[in-house]
């Protein structure tokens, strides 16, 4: 396989997404409870997530927006409880920090920084994500060129817009560039519908069958490194 560039996405591909998520999630609702306790008392994670499905499906253009979308959804809770809007704006914003804050906190799985180390010394890499967590600012971004987020282009994976993005950047065919994800649908068959090669992160131990776009297949990121020849 020659390539001249590798883009990752991130979660659930460099690291476990749902620890970091459901930590931030709950640091997120002490914090609003500390703020606004007696609008509090019937919050859960189930009724936000409600108001974060209707935001969606009110605007579809936006949906791939997730910071938008949390405010928005934390906006209307708190109207749903009783707050003005002013204050309802105040305590979203208040809870959109919180946890885009602890969100960035994030444990990359074992062997990962040592093979960003290596591949970044043999190839220019950069990162493809439909979330919004900010790699370059975390220790591990100092690898990466760039991290592409969905709510910087109109469209979120497996739309091309950042798959075309990445390959402007590095100014290269599509067949020079290695995708690398977990998803079968975002990460395999939005870059190789481009003709980008393809490593399928089958982190979720889904059968092989899911991703038959996927030029290499492995059970952990780390793998990788095992596949690229000095010569790609």
């Amino acid at each position: 396989m020659t390539i001249r560039a590798i883009t990752f996405d991130l979660d659930n591909t460099l690291w476990e997404t749902d620890q970091s998520i459901f930590r931030a999630e709950d640091i997120m609702r002490d914090a609003l409870c500390d703020a606004a306790s007696h609008w509090m008392h019937s919050y859960s994670f189930e009724a936000l997530k409600t108001h974060r499905q209707q935001v969606a499906t009110e605007y579809p253009d936006k949906s791939h927006d997730l910071g938008w979308t949390r405010r928005e959804a934390l906006r209307r809770w708190f109207l749903s409880q009783g707050a003005n809007g002013a204050m309802a704006q105040e305590l979203a914003e208040l809870g959109f920090n919180v946890f885009y804050r602890e969100r960035q906190k994030v444990e990359p799985y074992p062997g990962v920084d040592t093979m960003l180390s290596q591949l970044a010394a043999r190839f220019p890499l950069g990162a493809i994500t439909n979330g919004n967590a900010d790699l370059m600012t975390m220790p591990m971004g100092r690898y990466f060129q760039f991290s592409f987020r969905a709510h910087e282009f109109p469209r979120a994976k497996p739309a091309p817009d950042m798959f075309t993005a990445a390959l402007a950047h590095f100014q290269i065919a599509p067949h020079e560039l290695l995708h690398v994800g977990d998803d079968p649908d975002h990460d395999v068959l939005g870059a190789a519908s481009l003709g980008i090669r393809t490593a399928w992160v089958n982190t979720r131990a889904l059968p092989t069958e899911a991703a038959p776009e996927a030029d290499l297949t492995l059970n952990s990121v780390v793998e990788l490194i095992d596949h690229l020849t000095p010569r790609d």
